[in-house]
């Protein structure tokens, strides 16, 4: 069985366990935005709406933090959350979708 890659391809910055949800729900978006860049690397907008969005962001804003990327939480609108992280390569874009946010 293969290990799971982690950012910076070692096990440095994996995290001790996943943080949970007070809710115990997923930390799915309510919307996901990626774009490339000249650099061929990636920029992630990852929106969540309303308190438990909130919270998730800020769930996911820790986690992606842990990890050791550049991350911003900022306010959308009157009850929307955007963690915005990046630039990443592919694989790490991979990682962090896959690993914190989906």
């Amino acid at each position: 069985m293969r290990r799971p890659r982690f950012l910076g391809g070692d096990d440095r910055h994996r995290p001790a366990l996943p943080e949970v949800n007070a809710d115990g729900r997923p930390t799915r978006p309510d919307k996901l935005s990626i774009w490339p860049t000249d650099e061929e690397t990636f920029g992630i907008d990852v929106l969540y709406l309303g308190p438990q969005g909130q919270r998730r962001a800020q769930v996911v804003e820790r986690q992606i933090r842990a990890a050791g990327l550049p991350v911003v939480v900022r306010s959308e609108g009157e009850s929307g959350w955007v963690v915005r992280f990046g630039p990443v390569g592919r694989e790490d874009m991979l990682t962090v979708l896959n690993g914190y946010v989906w």
